[in-house]
């Protein structure tokens, strides 16, 4: 079952971990579309008044004449510094675009545009815009074009704070803009020789993009971690479930050995007391013959009341438990009498220390006693020694009683001492192959434990033995 459960728990972890592979894509792909779609309306909005505002201009309205003033105006000694010196020609050419670009920026009047135009077209006020200028070309004699300005180079004269990789910076504050922030590109130009060629670019996007496009599509990622949460969910309780029943159809075949288990205690002693009245020698003495009649009859009564009750420990509360007050220390004395024929081959010593006084306790005496024979059953199955010994103890403080049962035996280790009460719980011992059961022994006496509102404890060293403190209430 270890093996079947490891499997299952791993192939589970695998389809949990593919689940959120899969989910994870799609949500990625969710967000580069929604960031890809991110103000569609606006950017075409924005298209249509900036190219009708540069219809018969360039960069921004006036900018054609400052443009046309420095390159127009130095076309013709760049062409001959081109030709003669070239070192003079990106000397001048730098010196050019440095002054023409420091005039477009002065001049640039898109901010108060842009802010207008926002107001006017009722769009977020949270836009900003960014202008750039990205290539700029001279045309000279038969149509011979030379490029003096391309983004993403560097110009001794322009400071990389204005020279982007995106271009010149020639007005605007979005601090990030991106290729689908790009409201539009355009190239200006011209086949005539002695004339120049300019590309520049709108960019428009709020700066914090990123947190706008996940706020949008929030809703699709919280719905999917609902759905990562629903399938665990729905995989833990299918999970929980599916471990129930198997646990109850194994416990089909564990019913008939959990009654067994309990049914070979009163056997085996009426087994071995029958054993002794058929001695000869007990037989010539009479006096004999009464102790082990009584341990019959107290064997078989048991042994009707376990096929009458059927011994289902779980459904034992406090509340339905039929308790009477007994002498505790008359009781103990009683079982353990009758377990001593049991195990009279098996080299066991049982010693009994009880208190000078009558300790009177209300239990009911066939779930006591389920639980002492359990306790000593397991006091004697876990021990490899060739003298078993087993210590019964009552102590009282007050209103308190302690019961302790001690033993010899090879000890719990700590780890596993916190889970002897489980149900089907067995310690596990490497090579110790002799041990037998089913783990309810334990389980029984503690169901008899709580069902009698006590409590019990458990301190063990391992190759020493182990000791159970049980604590209950002395009748008032």
């Amino acid at each position: 079952m270890e093996y079947s459960l490891r499997i299952h728990k791993g192939v589970s972890l695998f389809g949990f971990i593919l689940l959120i592979g899969v989910l994870f894509y799609l949500t990625y792909n969710t967000f580069k579309l929604k960031n890809a779609q991110f103000q569609l309306a606006e950017k075409a909005i924005i298209n249509e008044w900036y190219t009708g505002l540069v219809r018969n201009d360039k960069v921004f309205p006036g900018g054609i004449t400052i443009i046309n003033r420095y390159l127009m105006g130095n076309i013709h000694a760049l062409e001959s510094m081109y030709l003669k010196d070239t070192l003079a020609f990106e000397r001048t050419k730098n010196a050019v675009l440095d002054s023409m670009f420091v005039e477009l920026r002065e001049a640039n009047p898109m901010d108060s545009l842009f802010a207008a135009f926002k107001t006017a077209s009722r769009l977020d006020q949270d836009l900003n815009y960014l202008l750039t200028i990205n290539a700029v070309q001279l045309v000279f004699k038969n149509f011979s074009v030379v490029k003096i300005y391309n983004q993403g180079f560097h110009y001794p004269p322009i400071p990389d704070s204005l020279n982007t990789a995106n271009g010149l910076v020639v007005g605007g504050s979005l601090k990030t803009p991106l290729p689908q922030n790009r409201v539009t590109s355009l190239t200006v130009s011209s086949p005539d020789d002695y004339n120049y060629w300019i590309t520049f670019s709108l960019h428009a996007d709020q700066n914090n993009r990123t947190w706008h496009v996940i706020k949008l599509m929030l809703p699709t990622f919280l719905l999917a971690l609902f759905a990562i949460a629903c399938t665990v969910s729905v995989y833990y309780i299918t999970f929980r479930n599916w471990l129930r029943q198997k646990k109850l159809a194994e416990m089909k075949s564990d019913f008939v050995n959990s009654i067994t288990h309990e049914f070979n205690t009163p056997l085996s002693t009426i087994i071995v007391a029958n054993k002794n009245l058929q001695n000869e020698e007990i037989q010539r003495n009479p006096s004999n013959i009464q102790p082990l009649t009584k341990i019959i009859e107290r064997q078989s009564l048991r042994l009707q009341k376990l096929f009458d009750q059927v011994l289902d420990i779980t459904t034992m509360d406090n509340s339905s438990l039929q308790k009477e007050p007994f002498d505790l220390g008359q009781l103990l004395q009683e079982i353990i009498m009758d377990y001593g024929i049991k195990v009279s081959e098996q080299h066991v010593n049982i010693t009994f220390r009880s208190l000078p006084r009558p300790v009177t306790v209300e239990l009911n005496k066939f779930f006591f006693t389920t639980m002492m024979y359990n306790l000593f059953d397991n006091a004697v199955k876990h021990n490899r020694n060739t003298q078993k010994s087993i210590s019964v103890s009552i102590d009282s403080t007050g209103p308190i009683v302690h019961l302790t049962v001690a033993d010899n035996g090879k000890g719990i280790a700590d780890e596993e001492a916190r889970h002897v009460f489980e149900k089907f719980y067995r310690a596990s011992k490497v090579g110790d192959q002799s041990v037998t059961g089913l783990g309810l022994g334990l389980y029984y006496t503690y169901q008899c434990i709580k069902s009698h509102g006590w409590q019990i404890s458990v301190t063990s060293e391992i190759d020493v033995g182990s000791k159970f403190v049980i604590t209950m209430q002395l009748k008032e």
